[in-house]
C-alpha cells in the first residue's frame, strides 16, 4: 500500500496566506461599495439601489466566513485529521449557501411587499446610475482577481466566494437596467429589478449546496475523469491491470484509491515501488488529486484479466511451511536453505526453494518434489542453486 506524502507544512502556509490577502481585499470592497449603495439608494430612493447594497454586505459577512474557515482547511493533515481538514471547506460552502437563500428570501419578500403599495413609488434620482455602474466595474474586477487565486490554489471555497462576486455585479447590472427604465417611467421596474437580484443570489446558494452535498456524500469524480486517471496509471511500467478504483472529493481534492495488478512472483518491495510510481505519476499529472492509496494484487504472468474469485482460500505462509518441512523431513536440514520463498497463484502456492550448495544428486530432487505432491496446496515446486552473492550491498550513488 501506497500513499503521498502530505503537502509541506510550507506551502499550507503560502495557500493560507493567499487566501486570506484576496478575500481581505475583497471583504473591504464588499463593505465600501454595501455602503455606497444603502447610502445612495437611500438618498437617491431607489430601492433595488438598497437591495444590492445589502446583497454586498452579505458578501462582507461571507469574506469574513471564508477567512475563517479558509485558515481551518489549509492546516496540514494531523493524527485526527489525517486526510487533512478540506471537508471544513466543504461544510463552509454549504453554510454560504444557505446564507444566500435566507438573504433571497428576505429581499424577495421586501420586493413582494413593494410592489403592494397602492400609493406611487419614487422616481430614483439619476445619481443612482453612476452608483450602480460603480459596482459593476468593482465587482467584476474582484472576481476575476479572486477567481485566479483561486484556480491558482484549487479552492472550491475561493471559487464559491469569486461566483458571489460576479453575482453582486450581475446583480449591478440588473439594478442599472432598472433604474433606466425607472427614468424613463416604469417607476416599477426599479422593484423588479430588486427581485431579480434577489433570484440571483438564490441560484448561486442552490448550486453551492449542491456541489457541496455531492463531496460530503463521497460521490465519484465523472466517467470521463476517471478514465483520464485509468489511463495515466496503466501506462507505468509492471501494472498489468486495474481490478477496482474509487474516487471522493475533500476541499476540492481528489482521493483516489486503486487496486493494481503486477506479476504474483514480483518481490514485495518490486510491487511497493511500482506503487509509488503510480502514485508519483497520478499527481504529477493531475494536480487536483491530492492522495493516492495503491493496493497491490497479484496475478498471473501474462494475463490481462484477474478475477479475485478465482483464487482459492490458501493456507497462510507458516502452515504452508510447516507441512513441506514435514513432508520433507531427513531429505533436508534447515541448514542446507539460503531461501524458501512462497508465491500464491490461482491453482495454489508455489514453493522456490534456493539451496546453499549443489552437493546433492539429481534423484535426491525428485524425492523433495514427490514429498510435497501430497500436500494439496502446493501446485509447482522450483529448486535453485545459489551460486553467487556479493559480500555487502552497494550504496545509491
Amino acid at each position: 500500500m501506497t500513499s503521498t506524502p502530505p503537502a509541506s507544512k510550507t506551502n499550507h502556509g503560502s495557500a493560507r496566506s493567499q487566501a486570506t490577502r484576496v478575500t481581505l481585499i475583497g471583504m473591504f470592497l464588499d463593505i465600501f461599495l454595501g455602503i455606497t449603495k444603502l447610502v445612495g439608494g437611500t438618498v437617491t430612493q431607489s430601492f433595488a439601489l438598497i437591495t444590492d447594497g445589502i446583497h454586498s454586505l452579505t458578501d462582507a459577512v461571507t469574506d469574513i466566513f471564508v477567512l475563517i474557515v479558509a485558515r481551518v482547511a489549509n492546516t496540514a493533515p494531523d493524527e485526527n485529521h489525517p486526510y487533512g481538514h478540506g471537508r471544513f471547506e466543504t461544510l463552509g460552502t454549504i453554510a454560504m449557501g444557505i446564507l444566500f437563500f435566507v438573504t433571497a428570501g428576505i429581499l424577495l419578500y421586501d420586493s413582494y411587499t413593494r410592489l403592494r403599495l397602492t400609493e406611487a413609488l419614487p422616481i430614483p434620482a439619476p445619481a443612482a446610475l453612476g452608483i450602480a455602474l460603480l459596482s459593476i466595474a468593482g465587482k467584476e474586477w474582484i472576481y476575476h482577481y479572486t477567481m485566479r487565486v483561486a484556480n491558482r490554489l484549487d479552492s472550491s471555497l475561493l471559487k464559491a466566494n469569486a461566483w458571489h462576486s460576479r453575482s453582486d455585479a450581475i446583480s449591478s447590472i440588473a439594478v442599472l437596467i432598472g433604474l433606466l427604465a425607472a427614468q424613463q417611467g416604469y417607476v416599477w421596474m426599479d422593484t423588479v429589478a430588486g427581485i431579480f437580484v434577489s433570484l440571483i443570489i438564490a441560484k448561486v446558494g442552490w448550486e453551492l449546496c449542491a456541489d457541496s452535498l455531492k463531496e460530503l456524500v463521497d460521490t465519484a469524480v465523472p466517467q470521463h475523469r476517471q478514465q483520464q486517471i485509468e489511463a495515466c496509471i496503466r501506462s507505468v511500467s509492471g501494472v498489468q491491470g486495474i481490478t477496482n478504483i474509487r474516487t471522493r472529493s475533500s476541499g476540492g481534492k481528489i482521493i483516489l484509491e486503486v487496486h493494481l495488478l503486477v506479476n504474483p512472483r514480483i518481490s514485495v518491495s518490486e510491487g511497493h515501488q511500482i506503487g509509488a510510481t503510480v502514485s508519483r505519476s497520478v499527481t504529477g499529472n493531475f494536480s487536483d488529486i491530492g492522495d493516492v492509496i495503491v493496493h497491490i494484487d497479484p496475478v498471473e504472468h501474462g494475463e490481462e484479466e484477474f478475477d479475485a474469485s478465482a483464487f482459492p482460500d490458501l493456507p497462510p505462509r507458516e502452515e504452508v511451511l510447516g507441512m513441506v518441512r514435514e513432508a520433507w523431513g531427513s531429505l533436508l536440514q534447515n541448514k542446507d536453505i539460503d531461501r524458501l520463498l512462497l508465491h500464491y497463484l490461482e491453482n495454489g502456492v508455489e514453493v522456490e526453494l534456493t539451496l546453499k550448495n549443489e552437493d546433492y544428486p539429481e534423484e535426491h530432487f525428485s524425492r523433495l518434489e514427490a514429498a510435497v505432491e501430497s500436500i494439496e496446496c502446493v501446485c509447482r515446486l522450483r529448486i535453485y542453486h545459489k551460486l553467487f552473492e556479493s559480500s555487502e550491498p552497494r550504496p545509491l550513488s
